[in-house]
Protein backbone atom coordinates (compact mmCIF):
# COMPACT_ATOMS: atom_id res chain seq x y z
CA UNK A 1 0.00 0.00 0.00
CA UNK A 2 1.34 3.62 -0.86
CA UNK A 3 0.89 6.33 2.08
CA UNK A 4 1.64 9.47 2.41
CA UNK A 5 5.19 10.77 2.79
CA UNK A 6 5.36 12.74 6.42
CA UNK A 7 7.67 15.42 5.54
CA UNK A 8 7.68 16.08 9.66
CA UNK A 9 9.75 13.32 9.80
CA UNK A 10 12.78 14.23 8.32
CA UNK A 11 12.41 17.23 11.08
CA UNK A 12 12.56 14.50 14.07
CA UNK A 13 15.72 13.06 12.01
CA UNK A 14 17.46 16.90 11.93
CA UNK A 15 16.73 16.51 16.03
CA UNK A 16 18.33 13.17 16.33
CA UNK A 17 21.38 14.18 14.33
CA UNK A 18 22.13 17.23 16.07
CA UNK A 19 22.01 15.39 19.29
CA UNK A 20 24.57 13.07 17.66
CA UNK A 21 26.89 15.96 17.28
CA UNK A 22 26.28 17.02 20.85
CA UNK A 23 27.62 14.04 21.88
CA UNK A 24 30.63 13.83 19.72
CA UNK A 25 31.44 17.64 20.22
CA UNK A 26 30.96 17.39 24.21
CA UNK A 27 32.83 13.65 24.30
CA UNK A 28 36.35 15.02 24.18
CA UNK A 29 36.14 17.65 27.29
CA UNK A 30 34.25 14.74 29.49
CA UNK A 31 37.26 12.69 28.95
CA UNK A 32 39.93 15.35 29.19
CA UNK A 33 38.14 17.38 31.97
CA UNK A 34 38.11 17.34 35.84
CA UNK A 35 34.46 16.61 36.98
CA UNK A 36 36.12 19.51 39.36
CA UNK A 37 36.08 21.87 36.49
CA UNK A 38 33.45 24.44 36.57
CA UNK A 39 32.46 23.74 32.90
CA UNK A 40 32.33 19.86 33.14
CA UNK A 41 28.91 20.07 34.81
CA UNK A 42 27.86 21.44 31.27
CA UNK A 43 29.52 19.24 28.83
CA UNK A 44 28.37 16.31 30.91
CA UNK A 45 24.65 17.33 31.12
CA UNK A 46 24.65 18.13 27.55
CA UNK A 47 26.10 14.82 26.57
CA UNK A 48 23.66 12.90 28.70
CA UNK A 49 20.60 14.75 27.59
CA UNK A 50 21.36 13.94 24.02
CA UNK A 51 21.33 10.07 24.86
CA UNK A 52 18.13 9.92 22.45
CA UNK A 53 20.12 10.00 19.75
CA UNK A 54 20.56 6.88 18.19
CA UNK A 55 17.13 5.38 19.61
CA UNK A 56 15.41 7.93 17.70
CA UNK A 57 17.16 7.24 14.89
CA UNK A 58 15.85 3.65 15.01
CA UNK A 59 12.53 4.73 16.01
CA UNK A 60 11.93 6.50 13.26
CA UNK A 61 13.53 3.70 10.66
CA UNK A 62 10.86 1.71 12.66
CA UNK A 63 7.94 3.80 12.34
CA UNK A 64 9.02 4.02 8.74
CA UNK A 65 8.68 1.06 7.72
CA UNK A 66 5.96 -0.39 9.21
CA UNK A 67 4.22 2.68 8.22
CA UNK A 68 4.82 2.03 4.34
CA UNK A 69 4.95 -1.84 4.89
CA UNK A 70 1.36 -3.48 5.97
CA UNK A 71 1.53 -6.34 7.76
CA UNK A 72 -1.14 -7.80 6.04
CA UNK A 73 0.41 -8.40 2.49
CA UNK A 74 2.52 -9.71 1.10
CA UNK A 75 5.77 -8.41 0.30
CA UNK A 76 8.85 -8.19 -2.13
CA UNK A 77 11.53 -8.85 -0.57
CA UNK A 78 14.23 -9.34 -2.68
CA UNK A 79 13.32 -5.55 -3.91
CA UNK A 80 13.75 -4.38 0.08
CA UNK A 81 17.07 -6.05 0.21
CA UNK A 82 18.31 -4.55 -3.10
CA UNK A 83 17.54 -1.22 -2.15
CA UNK A 84 19.22 -1.23 1.23
CA UNK A 85 22.63 -2.59 -0.03
CA UNK A 86 22.61 0.10 -2.66
CA UNK A 87 21.95 3.03 0.06
CA UNK A 88 23.13 1.27 2.96
CA UNK A 89 25.79 -1.54 2.94
CA UNK A 90 27.65 0.21 -0.03
CA UNK A 91 28.34 3.42 1.58
CA UNK A 92 29.16 1.79 4.60
CA UNK A 93 31.74 -0.34 3.02
CA UNK A 94 33.35 3.19 1.81
CA UNK A 95 33.27 5.11 4.35
CA UNK A 96 34.78 1.67 6.42
CA UNK A 97 37.69 1.88 4.53
CA UNK A 98 37.69 5.71 4.65
CA UNK A 99 38.04 5.77 8.68
CA UNK A 100 40.07 3.10 8.89
CA UNK A 101 42.60 4.48 6.60
CA UNK A 102 42.54 8.05 8.28
CA UNK A 103 42.79 5.85 11.97
CA UNK A 104 45.46 4.16 10.52
CA UNK A 105 47.55 7.13 9.61
CA UNK A 106 46.75 8.90 12.94
CA UNK A 107 48.04 5.86 14.89
CA UNK A 108 50.91 5.59 12.48
CA UNK A 109 49.73 2.10 12.09
CA UNK A 110 51.59 -0.58 9.99
CA UNK A 111 49.47 -1.32 6.60
CA UNK A 112 49.76 -4.88 8.31
CA UNK A 113 48.19 -4.21 11.36
CA UNK A 114 45.38 -1.70 9.66
CA UNK A 115 44.42 -4.21 7.44
CA UNK A 116 43.77 -6.94 9.90
CA UNK A 117 41.95 -4.27 12.15
CA UNK A 118 39.97 -3.21 9.43
CA UNK A 119 39.30 -7.24 8.15
CA UNK A 120 38.23 -8.00 12.25
CA UNK A 121 36.22 -5.02 12.63
CA UNK A 122 34.19 -4.44 9.70
CA UNK A 123 31.25 -6.84 10.56
CA UNK A 124 31.02 -5.22 13.98
CA UNK A 125 31.48 -0.90 12.93
CA UNK A 126 35.26 -1.37 14.52
CA UNK A 127 36.54 0.78 11.58
CA UNK A 128 35.82 3.95 13.52
CA UNK A 129 33.68 4.35 16.92
CA UNK A 130 30.33 5.66 15.39
CA UNK A 131 29.97 3.27 12.21
CA UNK A 132 28.62 0.74 15.21
CA UNK A 133 24.93 2.51 14.45
CA UNK A 134 25.10 1.03 10.97
CA UNK A 135 25.65 -2.21 11.97
CA UNK A 136 22.60 -2.05 13.67
CA UNK A 137 20.40 -0.47 11.42
CA UNK A 138 21.45 -3.18 9.11
CA UNK A 139 20.71 -5.90 11.50
CA UNK A 140 17.28 -4.40 11.99
CA UNK A 141 16.85 -4.53 7.77
CA UNK A 142 17.60 -8.10 7.99
CA UNK A 143 15.47 -8.76 10.61
CA UNK A 144 12.78 -6.73 9.28
CA UNK A 145 10.95 -10.04 7.25
CA UNK A 146 10.43 -11.29 11.04
CA UNK A 147 9.34 -8.52 12.50
CA UNK A 148 6.89 -8.00 9.77
CA UNK A 149 5.65 -11.36 10.37
CA UNK A 150 5.41 -10.92 14.17
CA UNK A 151 3.32 -8.59 13.38
CA UNK A 152 0.73 -10.72 11.94
CA UNK A 153 0.68 -12.14 15.97
CA UNK A 154 -2.89 -10.33 17.10
CA UNK A 155 -1.75 -10.02 20.46
CA UNK A 156 1.75 -8.53 19.10
CA UNK A 157 -0.11 -5.99 17.21
CA UNK A 158 -2.24 -5.07 19.84
CA UNK A 159 0.40 -4.70 22.11
CA UNK A 160 3.38 -3.32 20.83
CA UNK A 161 4.92 -1.40 23.67
CA UNK A 162 4.25 -4.34 26.23
CA UNK A 163 5.81 -6.91 24.22
CA UNK A 164 8.81 -4.69 23.37
CA UNK A 165 9.11 -4.02 27.52
CA UNK A 166 9.52 -7.51 27.68
CA UNK A 167 11.75 -8.31 24.77
CA UNK A 168 13.64 -5.89 26.33
CA UNK A 169 13.97 -6.03 29.54
CA UNK A 170 13.93 -10.20 28.79
CA UNK A 171 17.25 -9.38 26.61
CA UNK A 172 18.56 -7.40 29.59
CA UNK A 173 18.81 -10.18 32.12
CA UNK A 174 19.45 -12.77 29.34
CA UNK A 175 22.92 -10.55 28.99
CA UNK A 176 23.62 -9.42 32.49
CA UNK A 177 23.20 -12.98 33.77
CA UNK A 178 24.32 -15.14 31.04
CA UNK A 179 25.34 -14.13 27.95
CA UNK A 180 27.62 -10.90 29.40
CA UNK A 181 27.92 -9.98 25.67
CA UNK A 182 30.99 -7.82 24.84
CA UNK A 183 29.81 -4.41 22.26
CA UNK A 184 26.35 -5.30 22.88
CA UNK A 185 25.69 -1.30 21.85
CA UNK A 186 26.60 -3.31 18.04
CA UNK A 187 23.50 -5.57 18.92
CA UNK A 188 20.23 -4.79 17.96
CA UNK A 189 18.99 -6.67 21.09
CA UNK A 190 19.99 -3.54 22.53
CA UNK A 191 17.11 -1.45 21.24
CA UNK A 192 14.12 -3.99 20.97
CA UNK A 193 12.08 -1.50 22.53
CA UNK A 194 12.30 1.54 20.13
CA UNK A 195 11.84 -0.69 17.63
CA UNK A 196 8.54 -1.52 18.63
CA UNK A 197 7.80 1.83 19.87
CA UNK A 198 8.30 2.81 16.25
CA UNK A 199 5.92 0.31 15.12
CA UNK A 200 3.05 1.26 17.86
CA UNK A 201 3.82 4.54 16.45
CA UNK A 202 3.19 4.18 12.70
CA UNK A 203 0.18 2.39 13.79
CA UNK A 204 -1.13 4.97 15.97
CA UNK A 205 0.19 8.24 13.82
CA UNK A 206 -2.66 10.00 13.51
CA UNK A 207 -3.30 9.87 17.69
CA UNK A 208 0.35 10.62 18.28
CA UNK A 209 0.72 13.58 15.60
CA UNK A 210 -2.75 15.21 15.76
CA UNK A 211 -2.78 16.31 19.82
CA UNK A 212 -5.16 14.05 21.55
CA UNK A 213 -6.50 14.90 24.89
CA UNK A 214 -4.42 17.77 27.21
CA UNK A 215 -4.14 15.65 30.22
CA UNK A 216 -2.23 13.31 28.21
CA UNK A 217 0.22 15.58 26.28
CA UNK A 218 0.94 17.14 30.11
CA UNK A 219 1.32 13.23 31.36
CA UNK A 220 3.40 12.65 28.89
CA UNK A 221 5.61 16.03 29.52
CA UNK A 222 6.06 15.27 32.74
CA UNK A 223 7.19 11.87 32.30
CA UNK A 224 10.12 13.19 29.79
CA UNK A 225 10.86 15.89 32.19
CA UNK A 226 11.11 13.69 35.20
CA UNK A 227 12.72 10.88 33.10
CA UNK A 228 15.18 13.34 31.93
CA UNK A 229 16.33 14.46 35.26
CA UNK A 230 17.08 10.85 36.55
CA UNK A 231 18.70 9.80 34.06
CA UNK A 232 20.99 13.10 33.55
CA UNK A 233 21.30 12.81 37.12
CA UNK A 234 21.94 8.58 36.80
CA UNK A 235 25.26 9.67 34.20
CA UNK A 236 26.26 11.73 36.54
CA UNK A 237 26.66 10.21 39.70
CA UNK A 238 28.24 7.04 37.38
CA UNK A 239 31.10 9.88 36.55
CA UNK A 240 31.40 11.29 39.71
CA UNK A 241 30.52 8.88 42.15
CA UNK A 242 30.23 4.91 40.66
CA UNK A 243 29.61 3.39 43.70
CA UNK A 244 27.08 5.09 45.12
CA UNK A 245 24.83 2.25 45.29
CA UNK A 246 25.90 -1.87 44.74
CA UNK A 247 25.10 -3.95 42.06
CA UNK A 248 22.89 -5.28 40.78
CA UNK A 249 20.33 -2.25 41.70
CA UNK A 250 22.89 0.06 40.05
CA UNK A 251 22.91 -2.38 36.87
CA UNK A 252 19.05 -1.96 36.99
CA UNK A 253 18.22 1.47 37.77
CA UNK A 254 20.60 2.47 34.59
CA UNK A 255 18.44 0.14 32.74
CA UNK A 256 15.07 1.79 33.38
CA UNK A 257 16.27 5.01 33.49
CA UNK A 258 17.65 4.48 30.31
CA UNK A 259 15.65 3.31 28.03
CA UNK A 260 12.58 5.21 29.79
CA UNK A 261 14.30 8.49 28.71
CA UNK A 262 15.05 7.37 25.29
CA UNK A 263 11.60 6.10 24.85
CA UNK A 264 9.89 9.31 26.27
CA UNK A 265 12.11 11.40 24.11
CA UNK A 266 11.18 9.69 20.86
CA UNK A 267 7.32 10.56 21.46
CA UNK A 268 8.06 14.00 22.39
CA UNK A 269 10.20 15.14 19.53
CA UNK A 270 7.87 13.25 17.02
CA UNK A 271 5.22 15.51 18.52
CA UNK A 272 7.47 18.50 18.29
CA UNK A 273 8.43 17.73 14.82
CA UNK A 274 4.87 17.58 13.64
CA UNK A 275 4.36 21.22 15.89
CA UNK A 276 7.21 22.48 14.39
CA UNK A 277 6.21 21.43 10.57
CA UNK A 278 2.83 23.46 10.95
CA UNK A 279 4.15 26.45 12.82
CA UNK A 280 4.92 29.62 11.45
CA UNK A 281 9.38 29.70 12.17
CA UNK A 282 9.62 28.94 8.55
CA UNK A 283 13.41 29.19 8.76
CA UNK A 284 13.75 26.50 11.80
CA UNK A 285 11.82 24.08 9.99
CA UNK A 286 13.55 24.78 6.76
CA UNK A 287 16.83 24.31 8.25
CA UNK A 288 15.82 21.07 10.46
CA UNK A 289 14.03 19.87 7.70
CA UNK A 290 17.47 19.99 5.48
CA UNK A 291 19.53 18.74 8.43
CA UNK A 292 17.45 15.68 8.53
CA UNK A 293 17.18 15.23 5.16
CA UNK A 294 21.08 14.94 4.54
CA UNK A 295 21.24 13.60 8.14
CA UNK A 296 22.98 10.40 6.71
CA UNK A 297 25.99 11.90 4.94
CA UNK A 298 25.83 14.12 7.74
CA UNK A 299 26.36 11.16 9.87
CA UNK A 300 29.28 9.37 7.68
CA UNK A 301 31.34 12.78 7.42
CA UNK A 302 31.26 14.53 11.10
CA UNK A 303 33.46 12.63 12.84
CA UNK A 304 36.92 13.12 10.00
CA UNK A 305 36.31 17.02 10.56
CA UNK A 306 36.06 16.31 14.54
CA UNK A 307 39.64 14.44 14.34
CA UNK A 308 41.30 17.12 12.20
CA UNK A 309 40.17 19.58 14.78
CA UNK A 310 41.33 17.96 17.24
CA UNK A 311 44.45 17.04 15.75
CA UNK A 312 45.37 20.31 14.21
CA UNK A 313 43.80 23.48 16.30
CA UNK A 314 43.24 22.45 19.47
CA UNK A 315 44.83 24.42 22.34
CA UNK A 316 44.56 23.58 25.95
CA UNK A 317 44.32 27.42 27.31
CA UNK A 318 42.03 28.19 29.99
CA UNK A 319 39.48 29.60 27.56
CA UNK A 320 40.72 28.99 24.22
CA UNK A 321 39.63 25.47 24.54
CA UNK A 322 36.16 25.94 25.62
CA UNK A 323 36.03 27.80 22.68
CA UNK A 324 37.55 25.42 20.50
CA UNK A 325 35.93 22.64 21.49
CA UNK A 326 32.33 24.46 20.45
CA UNK A 327 33.75 25.69 17.04
CA UNK A 328 35.25 22.22 16.23
CA UNK A 329 31.36 20.77 16.37
CA UNK A 330 30.09 23.87 14.57
CA UNK A 331 32.77 23.35 11.49
CA UNK A 332 32.88 19.87 11.57
CA UNK A 333 28.51 20.05 10.81
CA UNK A 334 28.39 22.50 8.72
CA UNK A 335 31.48 20.68 6.14
CA UNK A 336 29.96 17.79 6.85
CA UNK A 337 26.08 19.05 6.07
CA UNK A 338 27.54 21.00 2.57
CA UNK A 339 29.71 18.10 1.35
CA UNK A 340 27.22 15.83 1.99
CA UNK A 341 24.45 18.42 -0.37
CA UNK A 342 27.64 18.61 -2.85
CA UNK A 343 28.09 14.88 -3.05
CA UNK A 344 24.18 14.06 -3.32
CA UNK A 345 24.11 15.61 -6.68
CA UNK A 346 26.12 13.65 -8.33
CA UNK A 347 26.09 10.23 -9.76
CA UNK A 348 28.00 8.59 -7.12
CA UNK A 349 26.14 10.13 -4.28
CA UNK A 350 23.59 7.65 -3.84
CA UNK A 351 26.98 5.32 -2.85
CA UNK A 352 28.80 7.29 -1.05
CA UNK A 353 25.81 9.62 1.99
CA UNK A 354 22.92 7.79 1.08
CA UNK A 355 19.62 8.65 -0.78
CA UNK A 356 18.32 12.08 0.04
CA UNK A 357 15.21 13.29 -1.54
CA UNK A 358 16.05 16.76 -1.92
CA UNK A 359 12.22 17.58 -3.22
CA UNK A 360 10.82 17.54 0.38
CA UNK A 361 12.80 20.81 1.03
CA UNK A 362 10.43 22.43 -1.09
CA UNK A 363 7.99 24.81 0.23
CA UNK A 364 5.28 23.56 -1.61
CA UNK A 365 5.96 20.04 -1.00
CA UNK A 366 4.55 19.52 2.44
CA UNK A 367 3.59 15.71 2.21
CA UNK A 368 6.37 14.38 -0.39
Amino acid sequence: MVREKLTYLEILRGFAILAVLAIHTTSSAITELSTASSLFPVYKIINAASHFAVPAFLFLSSLLLFYHYDESTKQNWLVFYRKRLKTIVIPYLIWSVFYSAADSYVKHMSAEDSLLGFVKGLPFGGSYPHLYFIIVIAQFYLAFPLFHLLFRIRFVKNHPLLCGAAAQTAFYLLNYYALDMKGVGSFIGSYLLYLFLGAYAAGKLKTITAGGKDWRRWCLFAGFIISAVIYVGQMWLQKTNPHWIPQPYYSYLNFVSDYSYAAISCIILLQAASLLEGGRLLLSRNTLLSIGTYSFGIYFIHPFFLLLWRQEVMVHGAISYHLLIWAGGAVAFILSWLITIAVQKSRLGVYIVGKSDSRRLSPASSTT
